[in-house]
């Protein structure tokens, strides 16, 4: 994967999240273009690539989502989205194998798995570190369980947004470096042949 694009795509996502997803915004949940950007990733490139890729995701999110809950507000704290993503793309990468690739309802499912796995991580992060004193988790006063449905509502409106966006982004795969299929033809040595998009 060619990681200058993906640096640069994902901080467009990160700004488009921050700034316009506010627009798509139904009962305090909008979508999350950095997550779809992060499946697709994770559905085309090898998988060290993509643990780096959703590691750097998930600090970007942290960084840039500071709990105004507590005395000490703004807090960021770095951890939450960055092992949600992680444990997300194992998900994915794990999945990826039964997929159409190029489907953007294919991406759309996956963002749906990767958004659930995102949101319970996160949930469970802010749910432990609420139990330290003067530490209260960022929905306040509601429960866990009230805001593992508002993380529950929130994978689904990305992995609708997915589908469209998704559309997109599978239109510059040729652009992103990422290896194509593995190839069955054999060379000369016995070995398998990666062919690119």
């Amino acid at each position: 994967m060619k990681w200058p694009i993906f640096i640069a795509a994902a901080l467009v996502a990160l700004v488009a999240d921050a700034s316009l997803m506010g627009a798509l915004d139904v009962g305090g949940v909008s979508p999350r273009l950095l997550v779809v950007l992060v499946v697709f990733v994770a559905i085309h490139a090898d998988t060290a690539t993509v643990n780096w890729a959703a590691l750097l995701s998930g600090v970007l999110m942290d960084l840039s989502e500071p709990s105004m809950a507590g005395p000490r507000s703004p807090l960021f704290l770095v951890g939450p989205h960055t092992l949600g993503l992680l444990f997300g793309v194992q998900a994915v990468v794990g999945l990826r194998g039964t997929l159409v690739r190029r489907n953007p309802l294919a991406l759309g499912a996956m963002t749906l798995v990767m958004g659930l796995a995102d949101g319970l991580v996160w949930v469970a992060a802010w749910t432990i570190r609420a139990w330290y004193p003067d530490s209260p988790a960022p929905w306040g006063d509601e429960s866990s369980l009230t805001q593992l449905g508002r993380q529950f509502f929130q994978a689904v409106s990305t992995a609708i947004l997915a589908i469209p966006f998704g559309w997109l982004l599978l239109r510059t795969a040729g652009l992103w470096g990422f290896p194509s299929l593995l190839s069955r033809s054999r060379t000369q040595g016995g070995s398998a042949r990666i062919t690119r998009q």
